[in-house]
């Protein structure tokens, strides 16, 4: 319209239009100076800003006030303030994370620690119970043998002491023997015709005092106070003995001369006769016993 007109003031050709060939001239020409136009305006503020700080203030004071007058590098410096805020953060995580770190690993170290030590605790438990086992196994063994050895023994005791006493009753028997046969010497010497049948007789009373020697070794054992005991005993066997002949003469006998003079008296002189056997007998072991040569039932010296 500007050109129109001016061309009409000049008497120039109307026109109603600029051409098309200007337009981009015109258009980098508004740019231009709408550029202009802001920085011009963007120089005015910051003279304002400076205008407006106070004679007195720093440099640090200058430059945030310069940032917040423009809003975009205000922007920028919260987001590096949040930046900076988040990156502290992130160091103070990664030292907790540091301190959670180390103190697991020792606590996982002391957990290791500790589990050593009582699988060691263990072991070592395990151990002693076993040579605990051991040992009880071969005490138990030891008591075994130890048992075994002492029934051994005390058998081989029984055995020297049942042969020990098989000993000393033949010498009971031997020296009761000998007893019966000094007393048996005035009756036999005393007989009008010694023949057959006081050599049976004899030898009926050797036996007699044979099997006298052991029962009296047995019968009166330790007891060497006890008179009854060994009295009683000779007259056991001196009556016993006496019996039989009585029998033997009263079957010899007569019906009626049965509890004749002369078959009672000849009963009781051979009762005599056998309490004096056996007596003499008695007194041979009990001389054995006194002089040591036989040991009385139970191990020891008659004295």
């Amino acid at each position: 319209m500007r050109a129109s007109f001016c061309a009409q003031q000049q008497g120039l050709r109307p026109c109603s239009r600029p051409s098309l060939r200007l337009l981009p001239a015109r258009h980098r020409i508004l740019s231009g100076a709408a550029a202009s136009t802001q920085a011009d305006l963007a120089a005015a503020a910051a003279e304002k800003a400076l205008e407006a700080v106070a004679p007195g203030a720093g440099l640090a004071d200058l430059a945030r006030q310069a940032l917040s007058a423009d809003p975009e590098a205000a922007a920028q410096l919260k987001r590096y303030e949040a930046a900076v805020v988040r990156l502290e953060k992130a160091k103070a995580a990664e030292k907790e994370l540091e301190a959670i770190m180390k103190d697991a690993m020792k606590a996982a170290a002391e957990q290791d620690a500790s589990a050593a030590a009582t699988a060691r605790n263990r072991a070592d438990q395990l151990l002693a119970e076993a040579e605990v086992a051991a040992a009880e196994r071969l005490l138990q063994a030891a008591e075994i043998e130890y048992s075994s050895a002492v029934q051994e023994q005390s058998r081989l005791s029984r055995a020297v002491g049942q042969d020990g006493d098989r000993i000393e009753s033949g010498k009971a028997a031997a020296l009761a023997a000998a007893g019966g046969l000094a007393g048996s010497l005035p009756f036999l010497l005393s007989a009008s015709t010694p023949g057959l049948q006081s050599i049976l007789s004899l030898g009926a009373s050797l036996a007699a005092c044979l099997l006298f020697g052991v029962t009296y070794r047995y019968a009166v054992r330790e007891d060497a106070t006890n008179m009854h005991l060994r009295g009683g005993a000779v007259a056991a066997f001196g009556i016993v003995k006496a019996l039989g002949a009585a029998d033997v003469l009263q079957a010899t006998a007569d019906a009626s001369d049965v509890f004749s003079a002369a078959v009672i008296g000849n009963s009781a002189l051979y009762a005599l006769q056998c309490m004096l056997l056996f007596g003499f007998a008695a007194a041979a072991v009990e001389a054995g016993f006194s002089n040591g040569l036989v040991k009385r039932m139970g191990g020891t010296n008659g004295q």
